[in-house]
């Protein structure tokens, strides 16, 4: 029995004994596997007794890998995602009673077809999200929040998944982190920077991040640099300027790594990016400037105490994913975001919130 996003009150029959075995597949990006774990949270707490499989693409494993809800997460190497691979994996599913399918891509509907078991979908928003891009003239209310989104998959069980998501690292990553960075977020003024994302047209001009990282600097603050190899060799001015700066450093790491240094950082300055999503679920307070997107689309960072930084011009959003360059030539979105302000909000919220001084 196949449930699809939009039957709402519809309910699924459930076995006497709950469900014994049970599949999420989100098989990417980085941000989206990160915003399903409130889903998985609820169905651990609902099926205690259930194992939860979870399929994802093997570079994000480690979002799920040491999550105590998951018994096994079932990784799709990047040699094996052909459709006809795909299609001899889904007989791995033929015993699974319940498959949550948070993605809705071709790979995950080859999946489930014809599966025995219940599947439930996510829905997409695929028309509301293409006015914004489209037709912004007619309107369109906003989004719904991409956890929302994934939460009313378990609709038809009767459901809520609570949220915001935590992202575990494991212990080695931890202790990792505890060796590089001492004391925790709270203790020492230090913001977390991830200047990468996948789009040109997400990213924040260079110039920008050597301005900003000279203001957090002169206000006292150690900077701590996130990013892919790739992405700290596109910003050459910026790498040496971390690398003249004692207080300053850079990190190209593992995912599980690359949450654990999130964590030892009280604020997290990025682009609309995954690492957006794991420095908030790791409990960083979020600067997120928001380029050819828009928080309407609904992938803000989910939490207390973030703040979007998204200048709303004319034609943005341009796009649901991002650019390879700005469709009008100007880049106003990103451009014209200036260095003080993502300055001033960073700085605001490296002070320690009310309740964690009186801790």
């Amino acid at each position: 029995m196949s449930a699809e996003p939009g039957a709402r009150g519809a309910r699924v029959p459930i076995p006497a004994g709950g469900f014994l075995r049970i599949a999420v597949l989100r098989l990417s990006s980085l941000g989206d596997v990160i915003l399903t774990l409130p889903v998985v949270r609820a169905l651990a707490g609902a099926y205690p007794e259930a194992r939860i499989d979870y399929w994802v693409k093997e570079e994000y494993a480690d979002v799920v890998r040491f999550d105590p809800a998951i018994a096994h997460v079932r990784t799709l190497e990047r040699d094996a995602r052909r459709i006809e691979d795909v299609v001899s994996m889904g007989a791995e599913l033929e015993d699974i009673g319940l498959i949550v399918d948070l993605h809705g891509s071709a790979r995950t509907r080859v999946l489930t077809f014809r599966q025995k078991g219940i599947v439930l979908r996510a829905g997409r928003d695929r028309l509301l999200r293409s006015r914004w891009v489209h037709a912004r003239w007619t309107h369109p209310r906003p989004a719904r929040h991409t956890l929302e989104r994934y939460a009313a998959a378990l609709g038809p069980l009767g459901l809520a998944a609570p949220g915001p998501p935590r992202v575990e690292v494991g212990p080695d990553a931890a202790q990792w982190a505890a060796e590089q960075f001492g004391p925790a977020a709270g203790d020492v003024a230090r913001i977390a920077m991830c200047p990468g994302a996948r789009h040109f047209t997400k990213r924040w001009p260079e110039e920008h991040w050597v301005a900003l990282h000279d203001r957090l600097a002169a206000a006292g603050a150690a900077l701590v640099y996130v990013s892919t190899v790739p992405e700290r060799a596109a910003l050459p001015r910026l790498a040496a300027r971390v690398a003249a700066d004692p207080r300053a450093s850079w990190w190209c790491e593992s995912v599980a790594r690359a949450g654990a240094a999130l964590s030892r950082c009280r604020v997290a300055v990025t682009c609309d990016s995954g690492l957006m999503h794991l420095a908030a679920a790791r409990g960083a307070r979020v600067v997120a400037m928001f380029g050819s997107t828009a928080p309407e689309l609904g992938f803000a960072p989910a939490g207390e105490g973030h703040v979007v930084l998204c200048r709303h011009e004319p034609c943005q959003p341009c796009t649901l994913h991002g650019h390879e360059r700005c469709p009008k030539g100007h880049f106003r979105c990103m451009r014209l975001l200036e260095p003080a302000l993502v300055a001033e909000h960073a700085l605001e919220r490296l002070r320690p919130s009310p309740s964690s001084a009186g801790a």
